[in-house]
């Protein structure tokens, strides 16, 4: 009996090779080198998933490649979000989060990065390199990959450049190749970027932000990303350092400091309450509305002020050859005259002083439905450039060899005294006192 079985088996060997192999078992799903215990898959006939609430034991959860919604609950997880633009959040418990390589980007779609919430414990956040992320436009920066703090219980402290958050737990934040963002709670928080261009908004609370190098983009008081139950965050007093580079910033709820530091920064205060919009040495972009003040701190810079409510938005330019580019958002009764200038250095309207501005010879209209203007000159070389006005202007130079470009309507231009240049653009304008001019249907 045992010699038949050895013998069949013995024949069994033989004959093996002259049939087909038998495939190889599918190797399994693994996450930061575990293997998974729960796997991720798109539902049948779709490309989305289910979102996935882990287990309150330790998970090792892997994603797909669609965008995936992955909670870990409880528990010391890990969690691989794999392509995708991901929510990964770690929950309660020492997590690991990875991102993973996100959807090819190309310059016509919107970008998604992924989002990793680390939650309570001693987390290791990866939110992986997307090389095409490098490309992205300006308006998706604020979708890169991102470490989130919005849902913290208290204030937070994250540093991308040393690769650090407390708060919640002691967690580590794998080096970031290029780009990366951090949202902060509704506490008061200190968040720091890194050398390279960073989105960060620091949403409720008494916030002190610095950008370090890099191009960035950050928001003070960026409230309607919090997404928590229950009240809205504080707004808060915030500080803002651009940094090095070439930064957008935005801000205001509060009483906020935002300053652009070095480069060619964009700052604006969006509903100032006593905030002070700071440029730099560099040509910057400042402004604001309400009771906002704006300096451009040296530089040929280009003060906005916006006048879209109750207060006075004041503007100065400091050092350099600046230029004031009024912007109204208010709903104006028709005929609302709009007076700049005849007080030194004021914008009012129906008498109502609604801006101050100083160190500003060039002055020009970010808004076309603004009433009729009447503007006055300085002493000195004056630009004022009318032509987005949609109504009327009358214009009159002070002295000065200044230059006056004015609207579609039926203008009055005077220069006055000096050497003048002006041009009447649309309209049947007439010209007075001026040396060269152009599109002028009325010399006297």
């Amino acid at each position: 009996m045992r010699r038949t079985t050895t013998l069949t088996a013995l024949a069994s060997l033989a004959i093996a090779p002259l049939g087909l192999a038998a495939a190889p078992a599918q190797a399994a799903e693994t996450c930061d080198g575990k293997v998974a215990t729960i796997v991720v898959a798109p539902k049948p006939g779709s490309f989305t998933t289910d979102p996935v609430v882990g287990t309150p034991g330790d998970d090792v959860i892997v994603g797909s490649a669609q965008a995936d919604d992955i909670d870990g609950a409880g528990g010391n997880d890990t969690i691989c979000g794999l392509a995708g633009g991901d929510d990964l959040t770690g929950g309660a418990g020492d997590d690991r989060l990875f991102g993973g390589l996100d959807e090819d980007y190309s310059p016509d779609d919107d970008y998604f990065g992924d989002t990793l919430t680390p939650g309570p414990g001693n987390d290791h956040v990866d939110l992986g390199h997307d090389p095409q992320s490098e490309d992205l436009f300006d308006l998706d920066i604020g979708f890169w990959d991102q470490v989130s703090y919005e849902d913290a219980a208290g204030p937070v402290a994250v540093d991308l450049a040393a690769g650090t958050a407390t708060g919640e737990g002691t967690d580590t934040i794998a080096a970031i190749t290029y780009g990366g963002g951090v949202e902060g709670s509704a506490y008061d928080d200190i968040l720091t970027g890194h050398d390279g261009p960073d989105w960060i908004s620091a949403a409720g609370g008494d916030d002190t932000v610095d950008g370090r190098g890099g191009d960035d983009l950050i928001d003070a008081d960026d409230l309607s990303r919090y997404r928590s139950y229950g009240a809205d965050p504080r707004p808060g007093d915030d500080v803002v350092d651009g940094g090095e580079g070439d930064d957008d910033i935005v801000g205001g709820h509060g009483a906020d400091v935002l300053a652009g530091g070095s480069g060619d920064d964009w700052l604006r205060s969006d509903a100032g309450s006593g905030t002070r919009v700071l440029g730099g040495p560099g040509r910057d972009i400042v402004g604001g509305s309400g009771d906002t003040v704006a300096e451009g701190q040296g530089g040929r810079d280009s003060l906005w002020p916006v006048v879209d409510g109750p207060g006075v938005v004041r503007v100065d330019g400091g050092a350099g050859r600046d230029e004031v580019r009024l912007e109204v958002d208010r709903d104006l009764p028709k005929g609302t005259r709009v007076v700049i200038g005849r007080t030194r250095g004021v914008v009012a309207i129906e008498g109502e002083r609604v801006v101050r501005f100083a160190s500003a010879p060039r002055f020009g209209l970010n808004s076309m439905h603004v009433g009729p203007i009447t503007w006055y000159g300085t002493g000195g070389d004056d630009v004022v450039d009318l032509e987005n006005s949609n109504r009327a202007v009358r214009a009159y130079g002070r002295g000065g060899d200044d230059t006056i470009t004015g609207s579609w309507k039926r203008d009055v231009l005077d220069g006055g005294r000096g050497r003048d240049v002006i041009d009447g653009s649309l309209g049947r304008d007439r010209c007075l006192r001026g040396e060269r001019l152009s599109s002028c249907e009325r010399r006297r």
